[in-house]
């Protein structure tokens, strides 16, 4: 196709009256663009020393958002402020972390950011608390919408965002607060997320919570107490739809008073309480729950019907707890349920028809971390993901996985699987699509494990003690032509962690990659003829070394520290072998003769006389040459020589003194170890 000169000059003049939306972002000085500095391939020093320690990106509608980076303070807020009002945008989100507010607290962030929708300031820098004035946000109660101030150490709900009307989130979480006052909660009309976990608060003021009448989300353990004046005030959150009240203290069992009052709760997480155990009914008021939560208690025993009445239940966690059966009943009421979690118990056997009052709705069952043996006619044949990992199977077979026919997913990992049948998977070759049989005892794996199932997209074999033999080239070649065909039809397949898939035996292979092996030289397995060493490569025998030809290369011993019997290189002597079978403990070692060590303790007795005996006499002598140096030096036109035998004896005393002094910053520096040593 082909423009004439009339085509070509409506199309550029179009071009200049109505240019395309997507223009170039606009640059901030100081401030770049994470992406735009990423793209660059070289950053000179002015460009370095320019920075703001910040990023900054652009938005829709000529907006801007700036993140701080680790040591920034308000200085580099400031220019951030300026350089981005004079690319002409608007600054609607901050983001702080790590940043150091000065002793006077938090600017007014109205200098910066008059349209400030969103500020994030998290963890600040500062040890002590950060003051927030009166003054901190005017200016910004008809724009800011979410404000979060996580970790600051503030001790108090800030009275000041009782200006910030339009406020729809707040999370103060992680900080000292102790109270939950009326006054700056009440004005909050519009909250719908509340965030106050991590803090201490065991009081709540009358109609303090009550008051946020649109609040949906409440989120308010991990270390807050739960009391009575806390589950009056969430009991009048009528319009809430979640409420975590994970690691809260004082939870003791379910609070059903408190769910008598907010039955349209969807959403409930009681991870990391003290729970101990589960009644029947615990729930049942709780008719729109879709999420129930229960993880890490000290539930031992659930009893039938514990989570009736619970109809639209769609994902349930009962993980790491201390479950020892699933009994009969114990699903009773769920009619939804999708997802189910209950893993990290001590779930030996899974019953047969464990599952079957919800077989029919179950997608997706974790058992992992239980010491699982068998999943035999569970009642959960419509399963799409299973996960079986750390659990006690020795072997995979068809009749384990038999009724898991629409199974897409599995992970059988870190378990004891030794072996794996060709058929292990036959029942999922029209709907297996990962596989995870990573970190078990298994050395070989048939082929079949690929050619029945041509939908998988993932497989992950690795950390097991592959036998690397005639046996396994089947399966590396299965691997092998799965990529091409997967690259040729443009479909994905992935060999997860290829990297850690190695050979363990025969030891000649030992930490070779699996797909980097010629299978051309594999050969069968002979444990008889494996051995720790490695075979020469050449027939060659090594050359013979001539006696007397080379000169005999000794390490001296170096000594350690001042007047040390250590050494760095002498050898240790040997450690005996600790006999588990051996009874006889007072027996001698080698079988020595009984007059052996009387003997040698007479040998040690007469070396120490000879050796305090010499001492003596060292000692006598040399207290005689110092009294003769004194009287030659008294003799008037006696040579200064004698002064050097006064200074050998300065010499001497003084590296006394300095071996003295080493051994005291000895002792002083092992009662203040390193400040950095932990």
């Amino acid at each position: 196709m082909f423009l004439n000169r009339s085509q070509i000059l409506s199309i550029f003049i179009a071009q200049l009256c109505f240019p395309l939306t997507y223009a170039k972002p606009k640059k901030v000085e100081g401030c770049p663009n994470l992406g735009d500095l990423e793209s660059q391939n070289e950053v000179s020093a002015a460009q370095l020393n320019s920075l703001i320690l910040c990023f900054c990106e652009e938005l829709e509608n000529s907006e801007a958002e700036v993140s701080f980076l680790y040591g920034s303070n308000v200085t580099h807020l400031e220019k951030a402020g300026d350089a981005i009002k004079k690319a002409n945008l608007k600054l609607t989100k901050i983001n702080m972390q790590h940043m150091e507010f000065p002793a006077t607290g938090m600017p007014d962030f109205v200098k910066f950011a008059p349209n400030l929708r969103d500020l994030n300031i998290r963890e600040c820098a500062n040890q002590e608390e950060v003051k927030i004035s009166p003054t901190t946000f005017d200016g910004l109660e008809g724009s800011l919408k979410n404000l979060s101030i996580y970790s600051c150490n503030i001790p108090i709900i800030p009275p000041s965002i009782s200006k910030l009307v339009n406020l729809e989130q707040l999370d103060l979480g992680k900080n000292k607060i102790e109270k939950i006052p009326k006054e700056p909660i009440e004005t909050l009309q519009k909250l719908k997320y509340l965030d106050l976990s991590g803090n201490f608060i065991s009081k709540a003021d009358d109609d303090s919570l009550g008051s946020l009448k649109n609040l949906e989300t409440l989120v308010i353990g991990e270390h807050n107490y739960f009391n009575e004046t806390l589950e009056a005030e969430i009991g009048k959150l009528k319009g809430l739809k979640t409420l975590d009240m994970s690691r809260c203290d004082g939870i003791f069992e379910p609070p059903m008073s408190l769910f008598n009052e907010i039955p349209q709760l969807e959403v409930l997480k009681l991870s990391g309480c003290s729970i101990g155990g589960l009644e029947p009914g615990a729930f049942a008021v709780l008719k729109n729950l879709e999420q129930l939560d229960l993880r890490v208690n000290l539930i031992e025993n659930v009893s039938a019907f514990s989570f009736d009445g619970l109809e639209k239940l769609k994902k349930l966690s009962i993980a790491g707890n201390y479950i020892h059966e699933i009994n009969d009943g114990l699903w009773e009421g769920l009619k939804s349920v999708e997802e189910l979690d209950i893993g990290w118990n001590e779930i030996k056997q899974v019953p047969e028809g464990a599952f079957k009052s919800i077989g029919s709705t179950l997608k997706t069952l974790n058992l992992r971390h239980n010491p699982v043996v068998s999943m035999n006619n569970t009642g959960a044949g419509n399963l799409a993901t299973l996960t079986l990992s750390e659990c006690g199977l020795t072997s995979l077979n068809s009749d384990l996985f038999k009724e898991y026919k629409k199974l897409e997913s599995l992970e059988v990992s870190h378990c004891n699987v030794s072996k794996v049948e060709p058929n292990a998977f036959e029942n999922q070759k029209d709907t297996l699509k990962s596989l995870k049989i990573m970190k078990n005892k298994i050395t070989s794996l048939p082929n079949t494990v690929l050619n029945d199932l041509p939908l998988l997209e993932e497989l992950d074999t690795s950390e097991n003690p592959f036998q690397c033999d005639s046996e396994l080239t089947n399966f590396i070649s299965a691997v092998e032509q799965r990529h091409k065909t997967a690259a040729n039809e443009k479909k994905e397949f992935l060999f997860s962690n290829a990297n850690a898939t190695i050979c363990d035996r025969p030891y000649k292979l030992h930490g070779k990659l699996l797909m980097e092996l010629d299978t051309s030289t594999l050969e069968e397995y002979d444990p008889d003829s494996d051995t720790t060493t490695v075979p020469p490569t050449t027939d060659k025998p090594p050359p013979e070394i001539e006696s007397g030809t080379t000169t005999p290369f000794k390490i001296p011993d170096l000594n350690i520290g001042a007047n040390t019997n250590d050494s760095l290189f002498k050898e240790e002597p040997k450690r005996k072998v600790y006999d588990l079978n051996g009874t006889d403990d007072t027996s001698l070692d080698g079988g020595q003769s009984p007059y052996v060590i009387p003997i040698t303790i007479g040998v040690i007795a007469l070396v120490s006389l000879i050796v305090i005996a010499a001492v003596v006499l060292f000692i006598l002598k040399r207290k005689r040459g110092v009294e003769d140096s004194e009287a030659g030096h008294g003799k008037p036109g006696h040579p200064q020589g004698n002064g050097k035998s006064r200074k050998n004896i300065k010499v001497d005393d003084g590296m006394v003194e300095i071996e003295l002094n080493n051994h005291h910053n000895q002792r002083h520096n092992n009662r203040h170890p390193h400040p950095n040593f932990r």
